[in-house]
């Protein structure tokens, strides 16, 4: 089985967020199971600068029709193994399992898809190129794959273009496609002249194709094409065919309910493992839970809060958006304070709420650290330091932090939506609330503090969380599975 696997993004070679940690890691884990795998990517400015001496130019070129033009690319690839301590080895080759989309217009930017000031405003014609040249390279290549696993909007058109432009291709004939949407929030939407920019006409321009509400968007096109669409969690896979979390793409997924399929999300245990972190303090296990003090120690000592050992310490790491609750965080901790909490904050997203935390922090400067931004060792520090860690999304297609959470030993407090329903079990590996607001969530925390006041149930719910497994190795069988599936049927 030769499987392609097609992201705008993968850890380490590039990486905005979850998106690239979870194809990064999809990828090392079929490589370790034997699968014939390959990965395409953009060749981004990050991805040059860290990979440029182990990579080929593979010494091909094609054109890609972007409206009334022709953009002319490369493919640079490199062969990608996993040896015995777990760590991908990357190694030059003309035809390796690793193809990088090299065109300097397009790629050649300081940020992946835009600044702070918003998105790249040529978002549709980069991913349009990126989608279809990866279809020109396997023409070129004559790379025969029985699965092209698109992930997210930027590559939701792959499918579509199979089914269209490229169905007379020999070289995908027998080839099968699979959608993951990551996160339904984000849909690659455009203005409706952007249409000219795929390559479709106005016969494409309809409920049933790309038409959104008088826009264009990618992500539809690709939910209306793939064999299989799967999405990130079980419950998620559920949620989104109602209106409140379709993000008004419930009736396509509804049409397609047959179709799809939820899979969790797993965890690099690799980088996430407190017996090996060499970021924290002090590596700890199950067996030795009380070194885990040492790193609240470490944490108090250089977030610089005024928190004893004794004292309850909560946590937030991730986006500052609506989406993961931020706004009623910030409505409750005032009131979490006032009883002996402490918290740590790091992330970085929208400005009003990061201005937000940051009054929080002035507001009372030894009860709460801020960290505006993300850094990896701090992150780790987090993990292994804090007592709980909140993640009380309003909508949450996986979620890695929570998972994250309790392999350190730290309780996650989430709402029950998405993912988050489907890895914490309600008192036993954490704390789950139903209601969006600050209300619930303060209730959620009080449960957390009255077991936290027993420490052998605390010990115990630890034990619980720690234990549970949710390596890449279990839904790597899931997709395998998957995979076989349509290509038999």
């Amino acid at each position: 089985m030769k499987v392609a696997l097609v992201s705008a993004e993968a850890f380490p070679f590039s990486k905005t967020g979850g998106l690239g940690d979870v194809v990064g890691a999809l990828f090392k884990e079929f490589i370790k199971a034997g699968i014939d795998v390959s990965l395409f990517l953009p060749f981004y400015r990050t991805t040059r600068d860290n990979f440029y001496n182990v990579v080929m130019d593979s010494e091909i070129s094609y054109g890609v029709p972007i409206g009334f033009d022709i953009r002319f690319g490369a493919v640079r690839s490199a062969r990608v193994s996993v040896d015995v301590d777990d760590n991908m080895i990357v190694e030059p080759s003309k035809h390796g399992n690793l193809f990088f989309i090299e065109h300097n217009e397009f790629f050649d930017r300081e940020h992946l898809y835009g600044t702070n000031h918003g998105e790249y405003v040529d978002n549709a014609e980069r991913f349009v190129f990126f989608s279809r040249a990866v279809l020109e390279v396997c023409k070129a290549m004559n790379l025969n794959f029985d699965i092209i696993h698109s992930h997210d909007w930027h590559t939701a058109l792959i499918p579509l273009y199979l089914t269209t432009h490229y169905r007379e291709c020999s070289c995908f004939e027998k080839t099968k496609t699979v959608l993951t949407v990551h996160n339904l929030g984000y849909q690659g939407i455009f203005p409706r002249e952007k249409l000219e920019v795929t390559g479709f006409g106005l016969e494409m321009f309809h409920i049933d194709g790309l038409e959104f509400y008088g826009m264009v968007s990618f992500l539809k096109g690709g939910l209306f094409s793939a064999d299989i669409i799967t999405t990130v969690s079980p419950t998620y896979a559920k949620e989104i065919l109602n209106p409140e979390y379709g993000s008004g793409l419930d009736g396509v997924l509804r049409k397609r309910q047959g179709s799809l399929r939820g899979i969790i999300n797993g965890v690099d245990y690799k980088i996430w493992n407190p017996q090996k972190d060499s970021f924290i303090i002090k590596q700890y296990s199950i067996q030795n839970l009380e070194d885990k003090q040492e790193n609240k120690k470490h944490l108090i000592d250089i977030t610089g809060i005024e928190c004893s050992i004794e004292d309850p310490l909560i946590a937030f790491v991730g986006r500052m958006v609506y989406q993961k609750g931020i706004d009623i965080i910030v409505d409750t901790i005032p009131d979490l304070i006032e009883t002996g909490v402490s918290f740590v904050v790091e992330g970085t997203g929208e400005y009003y709420y990061e201005e937000k935390v940051k009054e929080l922090q002035q507001s009372y400067p030894s009860k709460i650290f801020t960290f505006v931004g993300f850094d990896e060792s701090l992150a780790h520090k987090i993990y292994a330091g804090a007592d709980a860690l909140l993640v009380p999304s309003k909508y949450e297609p996986c979620g890695l932090s929570q998972i994250i959470a309790m392999r350190y030993g730290t309780i996650p407090i989430c709402r029950k939506t998405g993912g988050l329903a489907d890895t914490v079990e309600d008192e036993v590996t954490g704390f789950l609330f139903n209601e969006y607001s600050a209300e619930a969530l303060k209730v959620g925390v009080h449960r957390f503090l009255d077991i936290y006041s027993d420490k052998a149930k605390l010990n115990h719910m630890i034990y619980n969380a720690m234990s549970r497994d949710f390596s890449w190795t279990k839904s790597c069988k899931e997709y395998i599975k998957l995979y076989e599936g349509i290509i038999v049927g």
